[in-house]
């Protein structure tokens, strides 16, 4: 009887280790960090953002290799808002223009997450 006493809270204990385990590699959050590491590493360079206002396309980022969640510097905390790399399209036409590269790639922020959708284009079409 002894025995099978101690059998089944070492199963128990192992149970609680094994799921303990299992949380701490596969959980949601591990599952999303590795993923964005495995994006940013391989590093899409076709993503496009869109800003609406009301409903209206209102300014488009074209060839954004990655989004970046802002941290603090020594606080590590998640800081509220977004932040990429892109080319500005200036006629909001999805193509890159001769004079939009020129430009070079511009810095900015997303303070809100319900006003943008980013998407990979897989290809963008450039003049």
């Amino acid at each position: 009887m002894k025995k099978a006493i101690i059998a089944v809270v070492i199963l128990v204990i192992l149970g609680i280790g094994i799921f303990w385990v299992y949380r701490m590699l596969f959980s949601p959050e591990r599952l999303n960090i590795i993923g964005r590491t495995i994006e940013t590493t391989i590093g899409f360079e076709n993503g496009v953002v869109e800003f609406y206002s009301g409903g209206v396309l209102v300014k488009r980022f074209l060839k954004v290799e990655k989004l970046t969640t802002a941290t603090g510097t020594y606080q590590k905390q998640v800081r509220p808002y977004r932040f990429g790399y892109g080319y500005v399209d200036l006629n909001l036409d999805g193509k890159l223009n001769k004079n939009e590269k020129e430009l070079g790639k511009v810095y900015f922020e997303i303070p809100s997450p319900r006003d943008y959708i980013y998407y990979d284009a897989k290809v963008i079409p450039e003049e």
